[in-house]
């Protein structure tokens, strides 16, 4: 049988004052982080801790006190209806104040992530680039490495609820006994209290920073797109690793092209007279000039294609097009000379297609 008076050192009508201080002291001694790793000193750190769960909790040493540690194991009937499997649990908890969970909240959890958002060029998500970003967000404490705790010094046993980390509640009623557990106020349900917090995070194991992060674009990036950076969101807690950071693209509104997917559209401008004469063109594109050539006779509205001068795709050699509608451009003022000429050109097309009472006489015989 274990004697855990003897083990922290204390008399058995010592006052629950005087065992806390004796575990604190020989905590501290044969703490895995004082002691450098030390097996036997790791060894004895759990025996205190475990000695101090019993004594420093009133109902626990009670019962070591009348039976030793076969009274540590208390019965189904002492716990009420808590040692069996029952489908009215449930319901008897929510009428007498249980459902908070058990065991201790120190598993260690991931960070949330971050959203950030970036505006770029279209001529940036065409070739890609990389971006520095100002993200404030909090990362672990580098002096005590989250804990929250002074180097050398590790958490104490929470003298309220013996580390227990919540509270146990029996009823009794017509019905029997009932068990509620509540979790404990002070230490939030962790067994656990910072008695020595961390002189550079104040006991929070972390600290906000305001991290330059650089993002590399992709090109062929889409308005929307995101972009993960990893291990750049907040801190995670008791241990746990950081969240990521989301990058949201969006893309500003271009002078010259629209985009649909991979590919671009635009308008190209001609006059009249080269829309009927037909015309070379020189046509800017993101990668460059291009020659179009517009046939004599184009409409307003006919589209031309040059394939592979549209939107790359992510991490692809895959091209969209860029679609250009013709527009044709009409004079508002003409020359005296300029009327003249064309109005000899009026006259030509009206010889040419015998006049509009010609066309309609062509047209009159073919119905008959």
């Amino acid at each position: 049988m274990k004697d855990y008076y003897a083990i922290l050192g204390v008399s058995r009508d010592a006052d629950q004052e005087q065992i806390k201080k004796a575990y604190r002291r020989l905590a501290r001694r044969y703490h895995p982080d004082m002691s450098g790793g030390d097996s036997e000193s790791e060894a004895r750190f759990k025996e205190i801790s475990e000695a101090y769960e019993v004594l420093g909790n009133a109902e626990k040493r009670r019962r070591y006190d009348l039976f030793g540690e076969d009274g540590l194991a208390a019965s189904p009937f002492d716990r009420g209806f808590e040692g069996f499997s029952s489908p009215f649990g449930d319901i008897f908890n929510l009428f007498f104040g249980g459902g908070q969970g058990r065991g201790r909240a120190t598993s260690p959890r991931r960070g949330s992530d971050l959203l950030a958002v970036v505006e770029i060029d279209l001529e940036e998500a065409y070739s890609g680039v990389r971006r520095e970003i100002e993200v404030p967000r909090h990362e672990s404490c580098s002096l005590c490495g989250g804990s929250g705790v002074e180097k050398g010094y590790g958490h104490d046993l929470c003298p309220d609820c013996g580390g227990e980390g919540r509270f146990t509640r029996t009823r009794r009623s017509a019905f029997g006994a009932f068990t509620s557990t509540i979790t404990c106020r002070r230490c939030g349900g962790t067994g656990e209290i910072n008695t020595h917090p961390c002189t550079q995070c104040g006991g929070q194991g972390i600290r906000e920073i305001l991290d330059l992060v650089e993002v590399m674009i992709p090109a062929g990036v889409d308005d929307g797109d995101r972009i993960r950076v990893s291990g750049k969101g907040e801190a995670g807690q008791l241990g746990g690793p950081p969240g990521d950071l989301l990058v949201e693209v969006r893309t500003r509104e271009h002078h010259a092209f629209t985009r649909h997917g991979r590919d671009l559209h635009a308008v190209v401008s001609v006059d009249m007279v080269e829309a009927a004469l037909g015309a070379e063109l020189e046509i800017p594109t993101l990668d460059g000039k291009e020659r179009l050539q517009v046939p004599a006779g184009s409409q307003p509205g006919d589209v031309f294609k040059l394939r592979g001068k549209g939107m790359p795709e992510v991490h692809s050699r895959g091209r969209g097009d860029l679609y250009l509608s013709l527009e044709v451009r009409i004079p508002e003022r003409l020359t005296a000379e300029q009327k003249r000429l064309l109005r000899e050109f009026q006259r030509a097309r009206a010889d040419e297609t015998g006049g509009v009472m010609g066309r309609l006489r062509k047209a009159v015989r073919q119905k008959v």
